[in-house]
């Protein structure tokens, strides 16, 4: 496949993925502020706890099998659907055990609201999710098919939540609007790929499992940092400060990981090329040149903006009554530059390359950074010092996902557009911070720093980027 063909099928990936983003961002805008402002600061706080639990328990369900085969497929295809069919026995075994380990952890919740949530929506999603399939729609770049669905999942939420939700009273909605569009939609892709023509044989084969297995249990124990190093704030907060104080934090980070949900886009198309280029010694380097490029140029700008404008977007996004959090979203901000630098060291370059055993390590940096700062800073800087926990330990994966990195691949993500996207966003974040006292409404401030940022580029930066891009093709 020649340079154009392949820049105008893989622009069709990116315009593909970034268009069902897009929609599940701007469904999310709608659905997020809506859930927050109906359920209250201290019910909200307590379902993001259940999540959280059940973030746990759900690595039991699957531990690791997922992401191993997602790997086997994007680098041989055809050829790893034996793995699919192993994975999925293997996950409707596992998905039992994980059912009784939920309704164990479920009967020592002290609150019987909590109890049900964990019960009803643990045992179920734990048992749903055997069906899903995103894992492998992804690896086979069928990103169109992928974008269909995740829109069709997140239009079903939608209206689950604007239909059923009236009163923090109706919370236990919220697990059944998740639980049903993401077992239709998980039909919908079965149906599509049996009519593709992507047969699995279900077969029991207990001699190929230890195989799965070793690799698996490294991912399975990436996913468990990764758990640890993402939800135990949460954890820590209630503990610690309280529920008012978790429907903060937990607001403030929902946020921010919405945000850091664009600059991902990236890396989730480049994926099965760096699985299939992973011993190129030209092609990974180049990749990786271009993930870290969409990176700086657009999440520095997404930080600094965030920081300066947070007092007033985010109380008109969620309401005034969470207006306390807009101080723990200026300080959870830099969270949009660690986590997708996490996501590309680890999550992509690592794990596209195999490296099963270096994936775990760095999750694992990530996980006891994290938990270490939980445990001290929040008794004593509150919801800011479980914020810059938070922070740090994607800070942790990501520096040590870099380190453990081949040479060429560190050499390539060295960025010379870093330095004009940090001047660009500093100008930003000047004439923003000039402009808050003048009270523009919250579009009108996006708008601005946009334009801004684009200015800046235009004049100091246009030769550069033209350079790189040409040196990416």
């Amino acid at each position: 496949m020649n340079v154009s063909k392949s820049l105008l099928r893989y622009g069709g990936f990116a315009l593909s993925v970034t268009t069902a983003r897009v929609v599940g961002i701007l469904l999310t805008a709608a659905t997020f502020p809506f859930l927050v402002r109906r359920l209250g600061v201290d019910v909200y706080g307590l379902w993001s706890y259940v999540v959280a639990v059940c973030g746990f328990t759900g690595l039991i369900a699957n531990p690791g099998l997922t992401t191993y085969a997602a790997q086997q497929v994007a680098a041989r295809r055809q050829a790893a659907f034996e793995t699919v069919s192993d994975v999925l026995v293997l996950r409707v075994v596992a998905g039992g055990v994980a059912a009784v380990v939920v309704l164990v952890v479920a009967s020592f919740e002290v609150r019987q609201d909590v109890r049900l949530l964990l019960r009803w929506f643990g045992v179920v999603s734990v048992l749903t999710s055997s069906l899903s399939l995103d894992y492998l729609l992804s690896s086979l770049e069928l990103f169109h098919v992928q974008s269909f669905i995740s829109i069709t999942q997140q239009s079903l939420y939608a209206v689950g939540i604007f239909t059923l939700i009236r009163s923090p009273k109706d919370v236990v909605w919220v697990p059944v609007s998740i639980v049903a569009s993401s077992f239709l939609t998980s039909l919908i892709g079965w149906i599509f790929l049996w009519r593709e023509g992507y047969r699995f044989r279900f077969a029991i084969a207990p001699r190929r499992w230890a195989v799965i297995m070793v690799p698996s249990l490294h991912y399975a124990g990436s996913s468990l940092m990764s758990n640890l190093y993402h939800r135990s704030g949460h954890v820590a907060v209630r503990w610690y400060l309280g529920e008012h104080a978790l429907g903060l934090y937990a607001a403030a980070a929902r946020l921010a990981d919405l945000l850091r949900n664009f600059l991902s886009i990236a890396q989730n198309v480049l994926m099965p090329r760096m699985a299939l280029r992973a011993n190129s010694a030209a092609g990974l380097p180049r990749l990786t040149r271009i993930a870290a490029s969409i990176l700086v140029c657009f999440g520095v700008p997404l930080m600094v903006g965030g920081i300066v404008t947070a007092p007033v977007v985010v109380p008109w996004l969620l309401g005034a009554q969470f207006q306390e959090a807009s101080r723990a979203f200026q300080w959870v901000a830099p969270y949009l530059i660690t986590a997708p630098a996490a996501v590309l060291f680890s999550g992509t370059i690592l794990y596209a390359m195999g490296r099963h055993r270096a994936y775990f390590i760095s999750t694992l940096a990530g996980a006891l950074s994290a938990v270490v700062l939980c445990l001290i800073l929040p008794p004593l800087f509150g919801v800011a010092g479980a914020c810059v926990a938070f922070v740090l330990g994607e800070f942790a994966v990501a520096l040590c996902a870099f380190l453990l990195c081949p040479p060429e691949v560190r050499a390539a993500a060295k960025t010379p557009l870093l330095g004009t996207a940090v001047i660009a966003s500093l100008f930003m974040g000047i004439v923003l911070w000039l402009a808050l006292p003048r009270h523009w409404p919250p579009l009108v401030l996006v708008g601005m720093g946009c334009a801004v940022y684009a200015i800046i580029w235009a004049t100091i930066g246009r030769h550069l980027l033209k350079r790189e891009v040409e040196g990416f093709v």
